[in-house]
């Protein structure tokens, strides 16, 4: 931060309040403002018995065994929901589940559907969720401190004035409070993403719980990654699970004081079929399979790949005990542990990251790594803001190009919103673009309402076929607009072919010194090379623009750059030309690096922002204000 403006204690945290939820957060428990519904009870299958599972069955045998790791990346995301529904089937003793948003809609009510059937048939459940990515709805969380014994929910870090009991839904001046006096109460959240199955079994990546990041949302969907891992590391994931859980500041969702008086007064509704979840027969297909032991066998269990070594890594509850300012300069144990790594590469260093904001200590470690090892290659792929979910995160990268590819030696590339491999990265596609939107995508999406349609056929004046064509062009209206788009929210990295990691981290401020994260590094070449050739395939020209030197006639290309870089320094950055450009691959032509003497005659500039649509021209005029005054709020992104 640049200390020549100084700023109240309180701004960052109102800014980051309004960065946050505007940028990261469907909302846990409720994304579109409503609840199940509750009709009468039916005759449904419900799963009183754990299915047989080849996970369980395989998992059961290396424990017998001392066996190394067993690992499966989960790269497609309904095959991500997938393993997770037949996991909550099979469990026979616990369930423990670590996640920052957990959203109402159809993805977050199966799993929460599931949930319950298992804590009805036996089966220990705990869910652990940050609270500041929830819009808390009081009556959904009544219901669900109450379904079962077996399901306990706690609430990471809840905001609120701490002389005074939380509460799951804070009154407006309980989180203005909280946003003038509780810094390290707002901004410290966890991130961790972490899935138990009979402390046998694990999962961690990237994902939360909504649909868009297992392949079910009409509009944006995470291209996500998790890694399915069982062996002695799975031990580690327990028990750092069971740190956070055991945390003070995790609340028991029955204990927080708004839940427990709505549960003393008993006015809350009880959800009691499967009908009444609304899953709007989303996951016909999902639902049978997850009980199919064959498919399951040949398509997860028949491809685990056995790996040489493998460590959890995690950050300790709270993140780092600084103060204020001193949050910024407080790395915790798994920044130190990837720093260290990366330090050792002495090749190749492959990093997917969402978001790219480099904070000083970072930049030192890549100026040093350069410097000692000049022909190391250094490859980022990140998002693109036609992709981003965050504009303002987006618009620090941008301005920080100048510095990845001139004094880092970054080979840089921003995945495209609607990449043309996206049927092989979402099988999916085609049945998710046909399919109805749901009730809360049609509210979404559907066409605003001119001040002439109050005046469409008041009496009856148009014909039933004329109405008919007016019903189905608006249809398509409604239709066209909530077409599925990437934006890439996998964070994995690869050292030298032979080191790989892959958890919730993403390569910014935020997840260095704020928020706390996890991951699995793996020391395994094989496993090491399937995830370079993944991420790779992001990186291909029909997937992703390159980020080069933008090309300026008369010679300008140096003056520019100097004035690029003299504005970049400045507390107001207000140099209007950018140093670098995304180009794209001109047909016929072969790629080659922006170092190479052809890179210019084989690609073509499209400009800072291609592919940003006209709905979302916010973007562009958002990230270049933020790009040129929003420096001092860097530390929080």
């Amino acid at each position: 931060m640049n200390k020549t403006f100084p700023i109240p204690k309180y701004c960052f945290q109102l800014i980051f309040l309004f960065a946050f939820l505007a940028g990261h957060a469907s909302p846990s428990f409720c994304i579109d403002s409503t609840i199940p519904d509750d009709p009468d009870p039916g005759s449904e299958t419900e799963f009183h018995n754990a299915v047989r599972s080849p996970f369980i069955e395989r998992a059961d045998s290396l424990q017998l065994s001392d066996s190394k790791n067993h690992v499966f990346m989960l790269d497609i995301g309904s095959e991500a929901l997938l393993a997770r529904i037949h996991l909550i089937r099979a469990a026979r003793r616990s369930i423990s589940i670590q996640t920052l948003i957990w959203s109402n809609d159809e993805v977050g009510r199966l799993m929460m559907y599931e949930l319950i059937q298992a804590a009805k048939r036996g089966v220990k459940v705990q869910v652990l969720i940050d609270h500041v990515a929830s819009e808390k709805n009081l009556e959904l969380s009544t219901f669900l401190a109450s379904v079962h014994p077996n399901l306990q929910i706690k609430i990471y870090n809840p905001i609120g004035p701490a002389l005074l009991k939380k509460k799951i839904k804070p009154t407006l001046m309980e989180k203005l409070y909280s946003l003038v006096t509780g810094f390290n109460q707002l901004n410290q959240r966890m991130h961790n993403k972490v899935f138990l199955i009979d402390n046998i079994i694990g999962i961690t990546g990237g994902r939360n719980y909504e649909n868009a990041y297992f392949d079910q949302a009409r509009g944006l969907n995470y291209k996500d990654r998790d890694i399915l891992i069982m062996g002695p590391v799975v031990n580690e994931m327990s028990a750092s699970f069971n740190k956070y859980w055991k945390y003070r500041h995790a609340y028991l969702l029955q204990d927080l004081f708004d839940v427990r008086k709505s549960r003393q007064q008993g006015d809350f509704r009880i959800w009691s079929s499967r009908r009444g979840f609304r899953l709007h027969e989303l996951f016909t297909d999902i639902e049978a399979r997850a009980s199919e032991y064959d498919y399951l066998k040949q398509h997860f269990t028949d491809n685990l790949q056995e790996v040489d070594h493998a460590v959890f890594i995690d950050d300790a509850p709270g993140k780092n005990n600084k103060k204020w300012f001193g949050r910024f300069k407080g790395a915790g144990r798994i920044t130190l542990e990837l720093a260290e790594l990366v330090g050792k590469a002495k090749e190749q260093v492959i990093i997917q990251t969402p978001y790219l904001v480099l904070s000083d200590p970072a930049v030192k470690l890549f100026k040093k790594l350069l410097a000692e090892r000049p022909k190391l290659d250094i490859r980022v792929v990140t998002n693109s803001l036609a992709a981003t979910d965050s504009w303002f995160t987006y618009a620090a990268s941008f301005k920080q190009k100048q510095l990845y590819l001139a004094e880092l030696g970054f080979l840089l590339y921003e995945v495209k919103p609607h990449p043309d491999d996206m049927e092989l990265f979402m099988p999916t596609y085609a049945k998710l673009l046909s399919r109805e939107l749901t009730p809360s995508e049609r509210e979404k999406y559907q066409p605003r309402q001119t001040i002439w349609d109050g005046y469409m056929d008041p009496v009856g004046i148009s014909d039933t076929n004329d109405t008919s064509e007016i019903k189905s062009s608006s249809m398509k209206k409604e239709e066209s607009k909530g077409k599925p788009y990437f934006c890439l929210h996998s964070k994995s990295m690869v050292l030298d072919g032979e080191v790989a990691f892959i958890g919730s981290y993403n390569l910014d401020p935020r997840s260095e010194n704020l928020n706390t994260e996890v991951g699995i590094v793996i020391r395994d070449s094989h496993f090491a090379s399937r995830l370079q050739a993944a991420i790779a395939k992001d990186m291909e020209p029909r997937n992703s623009w390159v980020i080069a030197k933008r090309k300026i006639p008369l010679s300008l290309d140096e003056v520019n750059a100097t004035l690029v870089r003299i504005s970049r320094i400045m507390p107001i950055d207000p140099w209007p030309i950018r140093y670098a450009s995304a180009f794209e691959l001109l047909e016929g032509r072969d790629p080659v690096p922006p170092q190479h003497a052809d890179f210019y005659n084989n690609y073509r500039s499209v400009g800072s922002f291609p592919e940003v649509s006209a709905e979302r021209s916010d973007k562009i005029f958002g990230a270049m204000i933020f790009k040129t005054f929003g420096d001092f709020l860097t530390p929080l992104l």
